[in-house]
């Protein structure tokens, strides 16, 4: 049941537009854990592959998932667009065939997608807590 003088677009109104250090620092740490699952899932197919190389990929992702969100763009243009990246600089940076870059993509996107509400199930769970 609705309550009196809300609505669906009030919250909406409430927020203010983020600031260039927030933006950054979104940016930085989904690149960080994106990087973090990209390794994961290149160690996973390929075997022991360098640390740099999955610094590389994490990037082009966090920046297009930051940027669709930013500009209200539709949440499937934006994993699409992520997962088309991801797989070019998975490709150019690892150095695979197309077979083997579509492989580490997938378990990246599945490494990461667990790996995500795991850790964000922990934060919930810590900072809903009681005293």
């Amino acid at each position: 049941m609705p309550v009196a003088g809300s609505s669906v677009s009030a919250p909406l109104a409430l927020q203010a537009s983020p600031s260039p250090t927030a933006v950054l620092g979104t940016v930085g740490l989904l690149a960080l854990f994106l990087s973090v699952t990209a390794h994961l899932a290149a160690r996973n197919v390929v075997g022991d592959v360098a640390v740099v190389k999955a610094l590389g990929v994490g990037v082009g992702p966090a920046i297009i998932s930051t940027v669709t969100t930013l500009l209200s763009l539709p949440s499937l243009l934006g994993v699409g667009l992520a997962l088309a990246v991801d797989a070019g600089a998975i490709h150019l940076l690892y150095r695979q065939p197309r077979r083997t870059t579509a492989l580490i993509t997938a378990i990246h996107a599945i490494v990461t997608v667990i790996l995500g509400a795991v850790v964000g199930g922990a934060v919930i769970l810590y900072l809903s807590a009681p005293a």
